[in-house]
């Protein structure tokens, strides 16, 4: 059943199709949202350990949450919450993917703190493919004349879960 989403959310991940392209189902957002664990988890792990990333992960899909009921509850559109967040939570699993095989393929020296050029240049690349794609959403879902103004809107999500996140750490880590 949620695998049959695949195609309409790689649609998306091509900027071809939207939100309202995928159902509104809660089995769907359950299943995507196992499958953004799952590449958190990828991701995250082999930095802050098992248990921290499986924390982030879901600190991750709860700010997430929060932004999409808020700025579509800003525009009066709560009734496009679980497409919406269906679709971002599905981007950044697939996202989250491609990620962890860029970190097996360019992995850092987290030691000395220190990333291959051609490392930072893949992962800067997926950081604005990311935000072009949460951005093609936020502008369908919110119904705004460009897209640039929703990968603004996506760029302060991500600044907001980067603050969040490092402040999580380190309370964590104290």
């Amino acid at each position: 059943m949620s695998l049959a989403t695949l195609a309409p959310m790689l649609d998306i991940l091509r900027l071809r199709g939207g939100p309202q392209n995928l159902p509104s189902d809660h089995g769907v957002l359950v299943f995507w949202m196992g499958a953004s664990i799952v590449s958190g988890i990828l991701v995250a792990a082999p930095l802050h350990g098992f248990p921290a990333s499986v924390f982030l992960s879901a600190l991750d899909l709860a700010l997430l949450y929060l932004f999409v009921l808020t700025v579509l509850g800003l525009q009066g559109l709560t009734g496009r919450w679980l497409q919406t967040y269906t679709a971002m939570v599905g981007v950044s699993a697939l996202l989250g993917l491609v990620m962890s095989g860029l970190l097996w393929l360019f992995p850092p020296d987290f030691e000395a703190e220190q990333v291959s050029p051609a490392g930072m240049v893949a992962y800067l690349a997926l950081v604005v493919w990311l935000l072009l794609v949460f951005g093609h959403i936020l502008q369908q879902a919110l119904n705004l004349g460009s897209r640039m103004t929703g990968v603004a809107i996506a760029l302060g999500f991500l600044i907001l879960s980067s603050v969040v996140t490092q402040f999580a750490l380190g309370i964590a880590s104290a």
